[in-house]
């Protein structure tokens, strides 16, 4: 309880700064940095959160989207019977291509659905597009689903710059771009960006978690970092950086790394360099097993924490085994390969629907299971919006996003809960987990993370 009470502080305190501080310091970035801060043209930009209308639900208000400049079609039912199309971009080739493992897990969960009678009568599909996590490629990609594909609304796109490259064309459609695959501090501003919503822990938020972490780990730590060298990576840098010096922890080495790297073999080796008591993998898909290798030939014997989007024990960690052993990274999800979780209801449900509906699928693979996962949020937030007046319109869909209090069935605690006045970040909650080589699963430690409602809202700087 004591540390979970210090992490709380650390977040109330620092969150809208370090928010900030996400959003200034990407200015030399070619993704993001240009419209994360930035108003974007389209029907929601001149949109305040003073003016916004609000809706009372259960706990408090909630934000109601301005659809006065929307195009008719984003406030026009789904006829009946007709699908409800949710879309996805997301890398399927390329260094990143492990994530491409979600919308399989999606479909699992909206194939359920679909058999039990869909939702209000009309069945869920999703329509992947591959844009191999390049921000020029997904634009094209995401106005095809919008223009052709006609759907209701996206689910967990990945990739912080595509998110960006994107956000405009979202708003102009007035297509809600629910629950990102990223979290980027500026996906909570229902203030200027009303039409997106973060899916995934704030990388502000994390960032802190793991100041606090090492502070009570090792005293006066000395800590290098890698990092991804884009938005993504450098909203963990900057915030990191920030508190690093309040929590007594200096950092000595500093490496980026490019999305199109083939190897990270030298920026490992300064590093090690550097001989620092902490490595931080700001860092996501490969490079993550390719980091845990390059310091288990080092033979690196400091603590080692990783980017939290790479929780999935198939994907990143066995392949290199046991490179990654006694790895820290805060995870959210319960991992399906840990026999722990055996009897554990909701798990069984899992693995039964994944045997039912993902015949061919690893059910133990974690990307699989983030997908089942923000499906059933979405399906959850569909179920909403067909109830409010007018039914199923992707103004409703996203009305009904903004006013989600939803317990994920295989998270690990906390809700996933948003109002779009006074709370922009579903997901606050984490456990600080640790790679058990021989089990092959995350194992939890005794530390936990609560901030539910302490980060906010997004200030742009």
């Amino acid at each position: 309880m004591r540390r979970k009470n210090l992490v709380r502080s650390a977040a109330v305190g620092l969150a809208f700064v370090l928010v900030a501080a996400a959003c200034g310091d990407d200015s030399d970035s070619d993704s993001a940095a240009t419209t994360a801060g930035a108003a974007t043209t389209g029907a929601a930009a001149a949109t305040t959160a003073a003016a916004a209308d609000t809706t009372a639900a259960a706990g408090g208000e909630t934000l109601q989207v301005d659809t006065a400049a929307c195009p008719p079609e984003a406030t026009t039912p789904l006829a009946d019977g007709e699908d409800i199309v949710i879309g996805i971009t997301v890398p399927l080739t390329g260094p990143l291509a492990a994530f491409g493992a979600i919308p399989q897990g999606m479909t699992v969960y909206f194939d359920k659905v679909n058999a039990a009678g869909g939702i209000d009568g009309h069945n869920v599909v999703l329509i992947s597009k591959d844009d191999a996590y390049d921000p020029n490629k997904t634009p094209p990609l995401v106005t095809e689903l919008i223009e052709q594909d006609k759907m209701m609304a996206s689910l967990l796109q990945v990739g912080t710059p595509n998110v960006a490259a994107t956000r405009a064309l979202y708003e102009e459609s007035c297509t809600p771009q629910l629950y990102v695959g990223t979290g980027f501090p500026a996906w909570g501003d229902p203030t200027a960006h009303q039409w997106t919503i973060g899916g995934i822990l704030a990388y502000n938020t994390e960032a802190v978690m793991w100041a606090d972490f090492i502070a009570e780990q090792k005293p006066g730590a000395t800590v290098a970092q890698l990092v991804f060298n884009n938005d993504f990576g450098k909203a963990y840098q900057t915030t990191f950086e920030a508190i690093a010096p309040e929590k007594g922890l200096e950092v000595v080495e500093t490496q980026l790394h490019e999305g199109t790297a083939t190897a990270i073999d030298n920026e490992i080796t300064t590093l090690l360099a550097a001989n620092p008591d902490v490595i931080i993998g700001e860092t996501t898909g490969a490079f993550c097993p390719k980091l845990f290798a390059g310091l288990a030939a080092g033979g690196y014997q400091g603590i080692v924490i990783i980017s939290a989007t790479c929780a999935s024990v198939a994907s990143f960690f066995k392949p290199v085994d046991p490179a990654g052993n006694g790895v820290y990274i805060l995870g959210q999800q319960k991992d399906p390969s840990d026999p722990q979780w055996a009897e554990d209801p909701p798990m069984v449900e899992y693995k039964a629907d994944m045997a039912e509906f993902g015949e061919s699928l690893d059910p133990n693979n974690g990307q699989h299971l983030t997908g089942y996962n923000l499906a059933a949020l979405m399906v959850d937030t569909l179920e909403r919006a067909a109830a409010l007046d007018g039914g199923l319109t992707r103004a409703n869909v996203m009305n009904a996003a903004w006013a989600t209090n939803f317990k994920v069935p295989l998270i690990l605690g906390g809700t996933f809960h948003v109002d779009g006045i006074t709370d922009a970040y579903g997901a606050e909650y984490a456990a600080m987990l640790q790679y058990d080589a021989a089990t092959g699963s995350l194992a939890a430690t005794d530390l936990v993370f609560d901030v539910e409602g302490a980060t906010g809202v997004f200030e742009a700087s």
